[in-house]
């Protein structure tokens, strides 16, 4: 019995990771450079990054964002690119789909994220071990980032990235990347976005060897 195949034609949203809008068919990002000022009184970060594609794109980009208020997106010349945020998804959180002119390298995205963001937690003084400060840390995994960065979020892009946080006087930020000052970090490997980490609160650090070095809170003995 002869068999017959039937090729259908690809959807407009090409997903090979269903936990995430992102679209094999459009570009994807490479770097980002990231900034974001914590904010403890309101637990939000208000933030910038400016995504770097890895191949020149143009038409739709699809990004994954999560309780995110997007204030506004530009193009490498400043000027604003049209982008429409889809209405929320109960695990997959909401699509920022940016319009993309053509030979397009790099966006930048303002916006800030929700009290409640799903990586964010939040700690206050008396949840802390020294009792005076309060405290921040992330938890990416395993689809988290895009509670904090507007990005791909899925491990099947990696990316690198640079990132500068602005803190309140007398605390301490640290990240999973190198740091290249008290407040500017770079990770220069490609890594899936659920390994994006940072903790800001009232850190010491102690040196263990010639390359490593642990960090906590003064109190908790190191």
């Amino acid at each position: 019995m002869r068999q017959v195949y039937v090729l259908r034609p690809r959807t407009e949203m090409s997903r090979l990771d269903p936990h995430s809008f992102n679209d094999d068919q459009q570009p994807s990002v490479e770097h980002f450079d990231w900034r974001a000022q914590v904010d403890f009184a309101t637990r939000r970060l208000n933030a910038s990054v400016t995504l770097r594609l890895a191949t020149p794109g143009e038409g739709p980009l699809d990004l994954d964002t999560r309780g995110l208020e997007i204030q506004a997106v530009t193009g490498e010349d400043g000027r604003p690119l049209a982008h429409q945020l889809a209405a929320p998804e109960p695990i997959l959180g909401a699509r920022l789909r940016v319009t993309l002119p053509p030979a397009t390298r790099q966006l930048s995205i303002r916006y800030r994220t929700a009290p409640d963001a799903s990586a964010l937690q939040w700690l206050e003084p008396a949840q802390t071990a020294g009792g005076q400060k309060p405290y921040l840390f992330s938890q990416c995994q395993a689809i988290h980032a895009r509670s904090v960065v507007p990005l791909q979020d899925t491990p099947r892009i990696r990316v690198r990235y640079r990132a500068e946080l602005e803190l309140p006087p007398g605390l301490q930020g640290v990240m999973a990347a190198r740091a290249l000052g008290p407040t500017t970090f770079e990770m220069p490997q490609p890594i899936p976005p659920y390994l994006f980490a940072f903790a800001v609160g009232d850190l010491a650090s102690r040196e263990l060897g010639p390359r490593s070095r642990v960090w906590a809170e003064p109190p908790v003995p190191t």
